[in-house]
């Protein structure tokens, strides 16, 4: 039996100019990155406001991808965004302000679909609407101290449309594999070598793969079917293990995003018809329907735990040119939970008040029993003598 879990809640939304293709919240839940038609876009999610960006789109053009990373010797997750002029770049935070470490357009020109980062070797892999897979080496230069890619190998697979790629964990060594899935061709999954990028494994799920969340921790993948929707597979043997079933407009295919929520206890998916739909991952149960005002397509979703709270943020797809709203759920928190959250803010004021008293008796009695003392006749040796 699934665990019983308290509805997810609207909150205040955010928002953003132009249209939106792509979101990711940083781990410690602060920080979203949005992508879209104008560029790339930070968020405090903490005061709901924008945080000034280094630059917009111009010719690099919309942001398709946006990823955060552990990065060796940065004190803070680093943005990855790639664009749809084949440009992928990298910013990061210092001293409180985001500045670009670097920017490369990649060989091919093509369209990037997905990124992944490898935090143990930095290591970055990205695929293409061209076939196209790469991983690149990031690097810190040892006189000028600034970021910079190196090309380690670019590969191409036929017939293919990569929408979604995966360093995989499961794998320890210096150059970790990478896993890559395509959307023609029944849903082809490949596995390529971290060094040489050659074909490990390949196998098929006999459907489209609109998009794809590895859960490591259990050894799933959920992919995104954009005919069926949400289904989820084991690593370990590639058997299907369940499916999510969601309603959709049969006249149109569009692919959605996944991903895992509340500790990979969820599968959240967007959908073609203004919902967002949360299902309990081992069940299969649909826990949630979450409605977006509109019939419009929800291309986007991600997930987050911010303060102990479950969050959903989702967009909508419209015309490249609209200004958006990135909307924001979180999951409600039990009664008891806020009650005790309460006390402990009520104890820790009284706390304060107690503490106050005590500075108060220190600097405020203590000098008038000095003076008592100095009031009072001497005892002792000298009182004797004056006897």
């Amino acid at each position: 039996m699934p665990v019983a879990r308290l509805p997810y809640v609207q909150h205040q939304g955010l928002q953003h100019p132009g249209s939106v293709l792509t979101l990711a919240v940083t781990e410690d839940g602060t920080i979203l990155a949005s992508g879209g038609s104008q560029g790339t876009r930070l968020w405090d999610v903490v005061h709901m406001s924008e945080i000034e960006r280094p630059s917009g789109s111009g010719v690099r053009g919309a942001t398709l991808v946006v990823i955060w990373a552990r990065q060796t010797e940065e004190a803070h997750d680093v943005l990855y965004a790639g664009t749809q002029n084949g440009f992928f770049y990298c910013w990061r935070e210092k001293d409180g302000i985001f500045e670009e470490t670097f920017v490369i357009q990649t060989p091919d020109i093509g369209e990037i679909t997905a990124m992944a980062f490898d935090s143990t070797n930095n290591r970055l892999c990205l695929c293409t609407c061209n076939d196209i897979v790469q991983s690149w080496a990031i690097s810190k230069d040892a006189l000028t101290g600034k970021w910079t890619p190196t090309n380690v190998f670019s590969r191409k697979l036929l017939n293919f449309a990569p929408r979604a790629i995966a360093f995989a964990a499961f794998d320890n060594s210096q150059d970790r594999d990478i896993i890559v899935l395509g959307l023609h061709n029944n849903g082809p999954i490949y596995t390529l070598r971290g060094r040489t990028g050659e074909i490990a494994s390949h196998w098929s799920v006999g459907a489209r793969i609109g998009d794809a969340a590895f859960n490591w921790r259990d050894g799933v993948v959920c992919l995104e079917d954009p005919d069926s929707g949400p289904a989820l597979f084991r690593l370990s043997d590639q058997v299907k293990s369940r499916a999510y079933g969601i309603e959709r407009d049969r006249a149109v295919v569009r692919p959605r995003k996944v991903c895992f929520g509340e500790q990979g206890t969820t599968v959240v998916c967007g959908s073609d018809h203004g919902c967002v739909y949360v299902f309990d991952t081992r069940s299969g149960q649909k826990l949630a329907t979450l409605s977006v005002g509109s019939a419009e397509w929800v291309q986007v979703v991600t997930t987050a735990e911010i303060d102990d709270v479950s969050v959903i943020f989702a967009a909508q797809m419209r015309a490249m040119d609209c200004s958006e709203e990135i909307l924001v759920w979180k999951r409600a928190q039990p009664v008891a939970e806020k009650k005790s959250h309460r006390n402990m803010v009520a104890w820790f004021f009284k706390a304060l008040v107690v503490l106050g008293c005590l500075a108060f008796v220190y600097q405020n009695v203590e000098p008038i029993l000095k003076g008592i003392r100095k009031d009072l006749p001497e005892t002792g040796t000298n009182a004797q003598e004056d006897a």
